[in-house]
């Protein structure tokens, strides 16, 4: 008797997930896994970043061209980037390393409405050095270009330069990770 249960279970076990597969694919179940939701708000149509000739904080001629190619997390500061400002910009700096193998697939911009100071660039410089800082004339330019922008508003940018997602202030910055993960991950991009 033992033996014949035995027996029972192991077939059990190995025709059980055939049967639930076989289930799934007919046309007498319909179930579908409920896609995962953007954490951001999808900007629909989307909104051409447009061409622009700025100097970054550096004094560096910076265009368009400088943000094609890459995602690009877009970050507008508070008025005065003090610690908390430098603290988001680390955050964000931890966003684009946790996308390991495709962190060079993607890029930071800091837009500031007023001048950084001298400190606040080289701290925010030395997180990452690839981060793009716009401020003053230059990012209030760029700021107008976004869609409902205000200060700590983040957005992603598509490699063709298109504001694709916003995040209210205070968004969480997990779900921002997430969104650009799955952007990276089912992004095909086509050899140059």
């Amino acid at each position: 008797m033992k033996s014949k249960m035995t027996l029972i279970a192991l077939f059990a076990m190995f025709f059980t997930p055939m049967l639930v597969a076989v289930l799934l694919h007919s046309e007498w179940v319909d179930w579908r896994a409920a896609p995962e939701k953007a954490h951001g708000e999808l900007v629909s149509p989307v909104v051409p970043l447009g061409a622009f000739g700025l100097r970054d904080v550096g004094g560096n001629a910076r265009s368009l061209d400088d943000l094609l190619g890459r995602w690009q997390l877009v970050y507008i500061a508070p008025p005065a980037c003090g610690s908390e400002c430098i603290e988001t910009a680390g955050l964000m700096h931890n966003i684009r390393l946790a996308q390991d193998r495709r962190a060079s697939q993607a890029g930071l911009v800091l837009l500031s409405a007023t001048e950084l100071d001298d400190a606040t660039h080289q701290r925010i410089t030395r997180l990452d050095p690839t981060w793009l800082l716009f401020d003053g004339e230059a990012g209030n330019t760029l700021i107008q270009r976004l869609p409902s922008a205000a200060p700590g508003t983040f957005y992603i940018v598509d490699p063709e330069a298109n504001i694709m997602e916003r995040f209210a202030p205070g968004a969480d910055l997990t779900g921002v990770r997430k969104d650009l993960d799955r952007l990276l991950t089912w992004t095909v991009r086509e050899p140059q």
